[in-house]
C-alpha cells in the first residue's frame, strides 16, 4: 500500500506523459554515436539544463573531440539522508546520419529509433522521476546524477569507469539507468568484460620460393586463440570469443603479422585474476620459436569488475522488488552477459540495481523498440525506490 505522498507522486508522473514522449524523441533524433561528439554533447546540455530547472548543481566533464559527461547533484535538508546515485549513459552505437535515416517514430504502443531503448528511454525516466520528487518536496535523500558519454565502446579514451567509482563510494544505493527487458525484470547481476588484443610478429617470405625462410604471424595467433579458447571451455565461469584477426598482405606471402581482439567474460569475481594469468601464459608460449607475441588488456575498455547479486545487491533488489508491488508490477531479478557502468559503482561498494530503463528489446539494432508504457511505469519505481533508501 502507498502512503499518501507516494499517491501524490505516481499520479503526478503520469501527468508527464506527453512530455516524456517529446523529451524522449528530442533526443532519440540527436545522432550521439562514437564519431559525433558534438551530439553528445547535445545530449549532455538537455539532460543538464533539465536538471537545473528541478535546482541540482551541474556539471559538465568535457573531452574535446571525444565527448561530454554530464555529473549533476541536489543535497537534502534531510539530517537522516542517504546517498543514492543514478547512472547511464547518452550515447548510442549508431553512426552518424542514422537518426535522419529513421528518425523517433510510434507505431501503436511502441517507440523507434536509435537508442531509443539503449538508453535514452532511461534518461527519460531518470528526468521525469526526479522532477516529480522536485514539485512534491519529495528530497529526503541526497541524490547524485552521471550519465556518461562514452560507455558503448567501454570509455577507451576516459576515465569515466574510475569517476563513476570514486562518485560511487559510500553510497547507499546505485540505480542504472541501463534499458529493462520487454517483461520489466531488472539486473542484479552482470559479467566483467575483458577484451585482450594479441599481436604476432613472425618473418614474411614467398610462399613458394622459399617458405622455410618464413615464421607464419597467422599460424601461430591460430594456436593462441585455440588456447584461449581451450582455457575458457575449462572454467564453466569464463567464456571467450575472438571476434576480429587480421594478417597478411597477399595469399601467397607468409604473413609476417597477425592480430586478434577478443572477448572474455566471466561473472565471479576471482575468475578476472585467473584469465590474466592464462594470458601471461599463452602469449609467452611459442609455437614457433621465431614468433614474437605481445598483448594488451587494457583496463580502460570493457568492464572489468563483475556485478554479483549479493546480500546488499539483493537487499536493494528488494526495495525495488516493493515499488513495484505498490503499483501492481510484479518485478523479477536476472542476470546477463553485459558488463554495465554499474559493474565499476558495484567494484566500488556500493549496492546497485542495473536495468531500471524502459521495457523493451532488440537494443542495438535497428528494431529497438521501447513500450511507451513504460516510461511513466518506471519512472514510479525509480522514484519510490529513491525515496525508499533508508
Amino acid at each position: 500500500m502507498m502512503n499518501e505522498m507516494e499517491q501524490k507522486f505516481v499520479e503526478k508522473v503520469d501527468t508527464y506523459y506527453d512530455d516524456m514522449v517529446e523529451t524522449l524523441k528530442s533526443m532519440v533524433n540527436i545522432d550521439s554515436g562514437e564519431d559525433n561528439p558534438e551530439g553528445i554533447e547535445q545530449v549532455a546540455h538537455i539532460i543538464g539544463d533539465f536538471l537545473k530547472n528541478i535546482h541540482f548543481q551541474v556539471e559538465y566533464l568535457e573531452y574535446p573531440g571525444i565527448c561530454t559527461h554530464v555529473k549533476a547533484t541536489r543535497r537534502s535538508a534531510n539530517p537522516d539522508a542517504k546517498e543514492v546515485m543514478i547512472i547511464g549513459h547518452m550515447d548510442t552505437v549508431f553512426p552518424k546520419g542514422t537518426a535522419a535515416e529513421r528518425p523517433f517514430t510510434i507505431e501503436g504502443e511502441k517507440a523507434y529509433g536509435p537508442g531509443v531503448l539503449d538508453m535514452k528511454s532511461g534518461i527519460t525516466i531518470a528526468l521525469y522521476a526526479l522532477k516529480a520528487m522536485d514539485e512534491l518536496d519529495l528530497y529526503h535523500n541526497h541524490v547524485t546524477v552521471m550519465f556518461a558519454g562514452d560507455e558503448e565502446p567501454g570509455h577507451p579514451r576516459t576515465d569515466a569507469k574510475a569517476l563513476f567509482k570514486a562518485e560511487a563510494k559510500n553510497k547507499n544505493a546505485v540505480f542504472n539507468m541501463e534499458t529493462g527487458a520487454d517483461n520489466g525484470s531488472v539486473v542484479v547481476g552482470r559479467k566483467a568484460i575483458f577484451y585482450p588484443i594479441i599481436d604476432v610478429e613472425g618473418i614474411a617470405a614467398h610462399s613458394g620460393k622459399d617458405p622455410q625462410k618464413g615464421a607464419s604471424a597467422i599460424l601461430e595467433l591460430m594456436k593462441k586463440i585455440e588456447d584461449c579458447y581451450a582455457f575458457a571451455a575449462a572454467d564453466d565461469d569464463i567464456t571467450f570469443n575472438c571476434g576480429i584477426i587480421k594478417g597478411g598482405i597477399v595469399a601467397n606471402g607468409i604473413p609476417a603479422h597477425a592480430q586478434m581482439q577478443g572477448d572474455f567474460r566471466w561473472s565471479k569475481v576471482e575468475s578476472g585474476p585467473k584469465i590474466i594469468e592464462a594470458m601471461k601464459e599463452i602469449c609467452a608460449k611459442k609455437y614457433d620459436p621465431r614468433t614474437t607475441t605481445t598483448y594488451v588488456m587494457d583496463p580502460n575498455r570493457g568492464f572489468t569488475f563483475p556485478l554479483e547479486p549479493d546480500e546488499k545487491v539483493m537487499k536493494l533488489f528488494d526495495v525495488v522488488h516493493a515499488q513495484g508491488e505498490k503499483i501492481g508490477v510484479d518485478i523479477q531479478p536476472i542476470r546477463v552477459g553485459a558488463g554495465a557502468d554499474s559493474n565499476a559503482t558495484y567494484e566500488a561498494g556500493a549496492p546497485s540495481v542495473c536495468a531500471m530503463g524502459g521495457r523493451g528489446e532488440l537494443n542495438h539494432s535497428a528494431q529497438e523498440y521501447l513500450w511507451l508504457y513504460s516510461l511513466t511505469e518506471r519512472a514510479k519505481i525509480l522514484g519510490l525506490s529513491v525515496m525508499a533508501v533508508k
